[in-house]
């Protein structure tokens, strides 16, 4: 099976070659033949595929009443090598194929096309408490991240260094150059993230106090902001409580960068079958989600707090957990400039790998979107 993978990434190389029914072919083959493949492979420091498919269809209208629906099959193939000199490899290839309807493009590339890219490929060296790695990968920190909302998640390229001799905290070191996935303009490629520039990062992640995490980050990117993030999380029994801050520095030569503080507080109890939360954000000036989903306690599935002069935000949120296997839940989020969210979900767990959800947003005068995705890890 290696060689196999090996030699199909080498032909994928030129994916505006390849037909849309053939990437999809080409997948579902590999895709079933890991499957069945023996589970001794997943063991540590073995040669390891692994996988997610993923079946969605989505539906939106739009604020004037108009509708537009799309059908997709798609996930990515995984594999990661095994040590050589403290090293391994690892590579994804993602894919989204359409089914039975394309107008919604939500689901597929900026041309509303099926397509397939080589999401990751990287080298990873682990150096003791030091692990280095370089090439195009997944990476979630607040202000980029996979934001895996669709069929396909935002990855990355560039490097990120990592570091845990200071016991209880790990040091990040960044440095993103492109990205491709969901968030982008052109998911079916990677292109440039902040032009030429990229960004630099750096982070801290702390769990030394008992029931306590925290995580303070900065990130730079030339012509665009500085950003600054800091968060802590306590959690005790079946409370949770958090506060975050934020702020952004417009670093645009035409001040069109955002510019702007941010604050906010939230807090969850679980009871015997229901967690009951609310969140609360106030931005004074204008500040951005990065790239990705954003950080904010009152993200609505769909609405932020993001890019919006003095923007303010309240969440209050319910979920039920007494149905074996079954939650579902209601979050809604009042913004004061703008307009309301209210999202109804529900996800029933066939088992840890497989799974169905479904996800109604209501977002007032800006219409409305129907959401199911059935997924399948391997």
């Amino acid at each position: 099976m290696i060689k196999i993978l090996i030699t199909v990434l080498k032909k994928l190389k030129n994916m505006k070659k390849i037909k849309p029914y053939i990437l999809a072919a080409t997948i579902t083959i590999l895709f079933s033949a890991v499957v069945f493949a023996d589970e001794k492979q997943r063991l540590a420091d073995e040669e390891q595929f692994f996988g997610h498919l993923r079946a969605g269809y989505i539906t939106a209208e739009n604020y004037v009443g108009d509708t537009a629906s799309s059908s997709a099959f798609g996930g990515k193939l995984s594999y990661r090598s095994t040590h050589w000199n403290s090293l391994t490899a690892g590579a994804t290839l993602y894919a989204t194929q359409k089914l039975f309807n394309h107008d919604n493009s939500d689901f597929f590339s900026s041309r509303g096309e099926s397509y397939a890219i080589l999401g990751e490929a990287f080298i990873q060296g682990d150096f003791g408490h030091t692990v280095i790695k370089a090439g195009r990968f997944e990476f979630n920190s607040p202000y980029a991240d996979t934001d895996d909302i669709r069929m396909l998640p935002n990855t990355f390229s560039g490097a990120v260094i990592s570091n845990t001799d200071i016991n209880h905290t790990t040091l990040y070191a960044v440095y993103l150059d492109q990205w491709s996935g969901v968030d982008s303009e052109t998911p079916e490629d990677f292109t440039n993230l902040n032009g030429d520039a990229g960004m630099l990062a750096a982070g801290v992640v702390y769990d030394g106090i008992e029931n306590v995490d925290i995580q303070g980050w900065y990130y730079h990117g030339s012509d665009l902001a500085d950003l600054v993030y800091v968060e802590a999380i306590y959690a005790i029994g079946d409370l949770v409580m958090g506060a975050q801050l934020g702020s952004q520095t417009d670093k645009t030569i035409d001040n069109s960068g955002p510019n702007g503080d941010v604050y906010g507080v939230m807090a969850s109890y679980a009871l015997t079958e229901f967690i009951l939360s609310a969140a609360y954000n106030e931005v004074s000036g204008t500040i951005m989600n990065g790239f990705g989903g954003g950080p904010f306690f009152t993200s609505a599935e769909d609405h932020t707090i993001g890019d919006v002069l003095d923007q303010k935000a309240l969440a209050v949120g319910l979920e039920y957990t007494g149905i074996d296997k079954l939650s579902v839940s209601i979050l809604h989020v009042a913004f004061d400039k703008g307009e309301n969210e209210t999202d109804l979900a529900a996800l029933y767990e066939f088992n840890s790998d497989i799974n169905i959800e479904a996800i109604y947003h209501h977002i007032y005068d800006d219409g409305n979107i129907f959401l199911v995705k059935f997924n399948v890890s391997f």
